[in-house]
């Protein structure tokens, strides 16, 4: 297991990598994207259709990430988003959520690059290489 690491930080907005877990079926990735101030709300208006279907006016928009693990390389769809973020945290907007990600294969030792972005609430790319050790469940970031 691999975690916590700051993958990206400017005003207003930080992504987090949680951890990294290498299983024989597999990889789990778990990331952590939290938001104040202006991009908290522009976050929120991105996210609405999650939370009010009906809005005609919905733009969808979320965190993109990609993940690589050798010569498998795709977009990740979330699963486990955890959403639930406060509307304000001490009076200020906020907004977090916690996507999970899968990635069925796992050949080990090997690099899993992962690049992720969210440029409609001002968080542009950034990309992060680790390593996957040879034990079952371990990886060192670079």
């Amino acid at each position: 297991m691999h975690g916590p690491t700051i993958l990206a930080s400017k005003t207003h907005i930080t992504l987090d990598l949680l951890g990294i877990v290498a299983f024989s079926s597999g990889i789990h990735v778990r990331l952590a994207l939290t938001a104040t101030g202006r991009a908290a709300e522009r976050a929120h208006h991105e996210t609405r259709s999650l939370s009010d279907p009906t809005d005609p006016d919905t733009r969808w928009s979320y965190l993109s990430v990609l993940l690589q693990l050798g010569s498998v390389a795709g977009e990740a769809d979330p699963y486990l988003t955890r959403s639930g973020s406060p509307l304000k945290w001490g009076g200020v907007p906020a907004y977090r959520t916690e996507p999970n990600y899968w990635l069925g294969t796992c050949t080990r030792p090997h690099d899993i690059m992962i690049s992720a972005g969210w440029p409609e609430i001002g968080l542009g790319p950034t990309c992060v290489t680790a390593l996957l050790d040879a034990s079952p469940s371990a990886v060192t970031s670079d």
